[in-house]
């Protein structure tokens, strides 16, 4: 098959990216298989700081516009979108859709404006984007997306083009056939609609950058099923209409998590999550341990982004110091922007006195002497969080829970989230929600070595569950299991 991976962040070289590149690895084996994204990718930069093979495949360069990645997903036998918030639909007779994790879908406010006004005066089609009004005219400028209301048969639209340009037109649907118009002057194009189909789009070629000054394609006129609309993206009667973001969910046969605990906000949000594929873990190599409790993750507070909760980790470690506790040191390892160097101020601050080391933007051979020596792994994401508000503020996954267990370190993780799905209290590790039975648990495995070597074993088999290995396999099955739903109708 020709695969096509989309990543919007390909050269951000995230954990997202890591992912990613795993898919692809997967995939590239017995397949063809195209990078997609937008900023141009160094593929040999791109093996290097992901820690992939990316053998035989190629890459694409799109707009960043999400629906030019819907363009580009009609030229593949299957198309993998792997973006972070992404609702670009898919055209490819095979969908997968990675969510790390997923975002609310709401439409409340048409909802409630269509109650209060009354269905009669809402518009049968909502331009989503792709048209702008300049100088009084709806000028297409990128992929217009058209949504329809459900049983629609046919739309139609009059194009008026500067210079001849091609323009493709067609429903918004997984395998739908695509049709292609050359515009010269003024084109009538038509689009024939299924009873399900829920979105149309009406696409120039070129997009963006590739688009010269002199070329200017107008939308003249709109209708679905003889029921003019007005093409002005901005009318009152098209506002009445309920944006449906779940849609383009439809288009894709699988939509797969990165943990069961975000699957399950995933179904809870979106009504669908057809599975888990935990991202790949890099397997440590454990040393020595020492008396040492590490913790891994960015600095940043609860207004800041996704805390770590370091500052309550020095809290917790200082109760068990007030407890008596001797020869047992705490180190924080974390990346820190300009922005969050206050806080991590305030964590030092905080640790005055203890046994704790905090280290900033610290090399990976330094992150890989501390897992190798560590004998316990905290971890706090979550705490503090009212996580039915907030779910994205517990863990989605947990990589580096699982790394320092893989290093046969003990975790000792917040009771949410990834790392609570991963850890089984009492047998790879312990689960809190607390700080003093954070501390009563790190006590219980300093006070009994033997127990601790033994959950140190369990953690490190545990980790091998998440291998590189493991994630590709997952991705390899899933796209079978696709495959073979298809050729027998399911």
């Amino acid at each position: 098959m020709k695969v096509g991976v989309y990543n919007l962040y390909w050269t951000t070289f995230g954990g997202g990216e890591q992912m990613a590149g795993a898919a692809v690895d997967a995939l590239s084996v017995e397949h063809d298989v195209e990078l997609i994204g937008h900023d141009p990718l160094d593929l040999d930069e791109a093996r290097e700081r992901l820690g992939v093979h990316l053998d035989g495949v190629s890459f694409r360069s799109v707009s960043p516009d999400g629906y030019a990645a819907t363009l580009a997903s009609a030229d593949y036998d299957l198309f993998v979108n792997h973006t972070y918030r992404s609702v670009a639909p898919n055209l490819a007779p095979l969908g997968l859709y990675f969510v790390m994790f997923p975002h609310q879908l709401d439409g409340a406010g048409p909802r409630q404006r269509l109650q209060a006004v009354g269905e009669r005066w809402a518009a049968p089609v909502r331009l989503l984007g792709g048209v702008a009004r300049r100088g009084g005219s709806a000028i297409i400028d990128g992929p217009a997306v058209l949504q329809v209301q459900p049983g629609a048969s046919v739309v139609r639209a009059v194009l008026r083009a500067r210079m001849p340009e091609r323009v493709v037109v067609g429903p918004v649907r997984a395998g739908a056939s695509q049709v292609e118009y050359e515009v010269r002057g003024t084109t009538d194009v038509e689009i024939d609609l299924d009873p399900d189909d829920v979105q149309a789009v009406i696409a120039p070629r070129l997009v963006g950058a590739e688009r010269s000054d002199r070329q200017r394609l107008e939308l003249l006129s709109l209708s679905v099923d003889g029921v003019a609309v007005s093409p002005a993206p901005d009318s009152a009667r098209q506002r009445l209409v309920p944006v449906r973001h779940a849609d383009f969910l439809r288009t894709y046969q699988k939509v797969v998590a990165n943990s069961g605990y975000t699957l399950g906000w995933a179904q809870r949000w979106w009504g669908r999550g057809d599975g888990v594929i935990s991202p790949p873990v890099r397997m440590r190599s454990a040393g020595d341990k020492e008396q040492l409790i590490v913790s891994l993750g960015r600095f940043f507070g609860e207004g800041s982004g996704h805390s770590k909760r370091q500052l309550e980790l020095v809290h917790a470690f200082r109760l068990l110091v007030d407890d008596g506790l001797t020869g047992w040191k705490l180190v924080l390892i974390g990346g820190c922007g300009p922005k969050d160097r206050e806080y991590a101020m305030e964590v030092r601050r905080a640790a005055h006195g203890l046994p704790v080391e905090v280290r900033l933007n610290a090399p990976g051979a330094v992150v890989d002497a501390h897992l190798a020596a560590a004998s316990i792994y905290w971890h706090g994401a979550g705490y503090g969080s009212d996580l039915e508000q907030h779910p994205d503020r517990a863990e989605h996954f947990g990589i580096a829970p699982i790394e320092a267990m893989s290093a046969g370190a003990v975790p000792v993780v917040f009771d949410a989230g990834g790392p609570a799905s991963v850890v089984t209290d009492g047998h790879d590790g312990f689960r809190w929600r607390t700080l003093p039975e954070l501390a009563a648990q790190t006590r219980r495995l300093i006070d009994e070595p033997e127990r601790r070597r033994t959950m140190a074993a369990a953690a490190a088999h545990t980790a091998r569950q998440y291998d590189v290995a493991s994630c590709e396999q997952s991705v390899r099955e899933t796209v079978n299991e696709m495959v073979a739903d298809r050729r027998s109708g399911r």
